[in-house]
């Protein structure tokens, strides 16, 4: 601290403005959970799941699969990677369902837990000029000093920002019918790695949460 107080005033205006900058504009935010619902009747979660995340996209599909896989083995399910399948007809649901249906059939699952973007949105929002105070303390001595507040204006800008909308699906494999589903909200996310790492670390807390005994 002492030595952000001895550099010049112009250094220490672009060390404020760099800093909190940073706190309202640089951060992301992780998974927030919209909605949770579970069908009437269904007591018991499916402990043999098949993962598939619903993209074209082989790297994000795979990255968002294997993190899954991964916590939800942890948390004591048997869980398998639906794995490499560029073909698929990601833009035909009927046709998916199929292709995920003869897939069923070499696996001993009686649950499959599915991922798909809703909704990915660019959002550009208008921050207005905001007035910072940073201490400023000046020597009267070798055993004292004063220390004041320093006003700075940091300049009007715009802030953007990228919504992603997901839906987490469980499916009850002898019945094919839905019985669990999650709508989640993420916001910038900093890489691909550590938001699939968070967004299965909530998918798995909640669907433990619903079919907690």
């Amino acid at each position: 601290m002492d030595t952000i107080m001895n550099t010049p005033v112009c250094a220490r205006f672009l060390f404020a403005v760099s800093l909190t900058l940073f706190l309202i504009s640089g951060c992301s935010s992780g998974p927030e959970v919209k909605s949770v619902s579970k069908a009437p009747g269904v007591s018991e979660a499916p402990q043999n799941l098949l993962v598939l995340a619903i993209s074209s996209k082989e790297h994000s599909r795979e990255t968002m699969e294997a993190a899954l896989v991964s916590r939800l083995e942890h948390a004591g399910y048997n869980a398998e990677q639906y794995g490499p399948a560029p073909s698929l007809p990601w833009d035909d649901p009927p046709a998916l369902r199929e292709k995920v249906k003869e897939r069923l059939k070499t696996l001993d699952a009686d649950g499959v837990l599915t991922v798909s973007l809703v909704r990915k949105s660019r959002q550009v929002e208008h921050i207005p000029n905001q007035v910072v105070f940073n201490p400023v303390t000046t020597s009267m001595g070798t055993l004292a000093s004063i220390t004041y507040m320093e006003a700075m204006t940091i300049p009007a800008h715009y802030q953007e920002s990228t919504e992603y909308i997901l839906r987490t699906t469980l499916f009850e494999t002898e019945s094919g019918q839905a019985i669990w589903q999650m709508f989640s909200r993420t916001v910038d996310p900093e890489s691909l790695e550590q938001a699939t790492r968070e967004f299965s670390r909530v998918v798995v807390r909640e669907l433990r949460q619903s079919f907690k005994k």
